[in-house]
């Protein structure tokens, strides 16, 4: 059985991968096995894999004949995955060669089923430009528990920081949504960490986390793609009799609600979540507030389009300009 279980989903990186694969396969940490899972690559990635497969028996690859989106290839890797512990790492990024190996001194040291390491530099292709991570308003020094509702608030649900235990994960069925956009960082992060009290976090090397620019399609479709990931996660906890209350359920982001079909989806669970919202409004900006005003008073769509730009940023920029008038 290996230490960690690198599982990494692949989709069209293949100008990344050479630099991911280096970083992980180079970890001073040798006892791991990294599963990468192809959702349906066209661009030589699966060439790419397949060199290095040979090249490095601790790789493993899974090929999916249809791309099903990361969540879903990551689900893969776990059903597939041998080791004691989980590590997802996103094929356009990258790790310093001790970051697995203090991940699982941690875990090790505290055992804990998840570890959070807080540092990370966000990566452009100007490599003159880098942003650093902060201590996010509560880190300390030193490496220390925190509360949870602290962390959930707080502390960014990037996958990539956490180390979670393989047996937790599978006993307590943590996977991933069958959703397609974004949003599954939060969804996984949330469900896996709010049974617990507190989660220890440590300040360990960084993970290198590239920015690639986004289509515009995909920037228009994200807010909703997030909105829905909110509304799984939500129906998750409660089947699960989990507390709803101190989590922050939902954010507008880039919301579009350009059909029927997102407006009354949007409606829906945002009239749901209403009284929670209200009892917590310090958890949301004024643009969520916003999105539940504007929505939950709409009595139909076509009410909504009368009165409000179905780009709700816009919408809110107008409404801060021209207080009161409709837009």
């Amino acid at each position: 059985m290996a230490e960690i279980s690198v599982i990494i989903p692949v989709h069209n990186t293949g100008k990344y991968l050479d630099r991911c694969l280096d970083s992980v396969l180079g970890q001073t940490l040798a006892d791991i096995e990294v599963i990468c899972v192809d959702d349906a690559s066209d661009d030589g990635s699966a060439g790419i894999l397949a060199r290095r497969a040979e090249q490095d028996g601790r790789l493993k690859v899974l090929t999916q004949e249809n791309n099903a989106g990361p969540g879903m290839a990551r689900n893969r890797g776990i059903d597939c995955a041998g080791g004691r512990f989980i590590y997802f790492l996103d094929s356009d990024d990258w790790i310093e060669s001790a970051l697995l190996a203090e991940m699982l001194y941690w875990a090790d040291q505290t055992q804990r089923e998840v570890i959070i390491n807080s540092r990370y530099v966000k990566e452009y292709d100007d490599v003159q430009r880098k942003e650093y991570s902060t201590r996010f308003g509560f880190l300390e020094d030193v490496p220390r528990a925190y509360e949870t509702s602290t962390v959930q608030l707080l502390f960014p649900p990037v996958l990539w920081a956490r180390l979670y235990s393989r047996k937790y994960l599978n006993e307590n069925n943590i996977r991933f949504p069958s959703l397609r956009g974004g949003g599954e960082d939060n969804y996984f992060t949330t469900l896996a960490e709010l049974p617990f009290v507190d989660l220890f976090i440590f300040h360990g090397p960084p993970y290198h986390y590239f920015q690639r620019d986004g289509s515009l399609a995909h920037l228009q479709s994200a807010g909703f793609d997030y909105l829905q990931s909110f509304k799984a996660l939500y129906d998750q906890l409660c089947r699960r009799g989990l507390p709803t209350d101190g989590l922050r359920l939902f954010y507008a982001g880039p919301l579009v609600l350009d059909s029927r079909e997102k407006f009354d989806f949007a409606r829906f669970f945002l009239s749901d979540i209403c009284s929670q919202v209200r009892q917590h409004p310090e958890r949301y900006v004024a643009l969520d507030l916003y999105l539940l005003d504007t929505v939950t008073s709409s009595t139909d769509y076509e009410d909504f389009l009368d009165h409000h730009n179905p780009n709700i940023v816009i919408d809110f920029v107008r409404h801060r300009m021209h207080p009161g008038k409709k837009t």
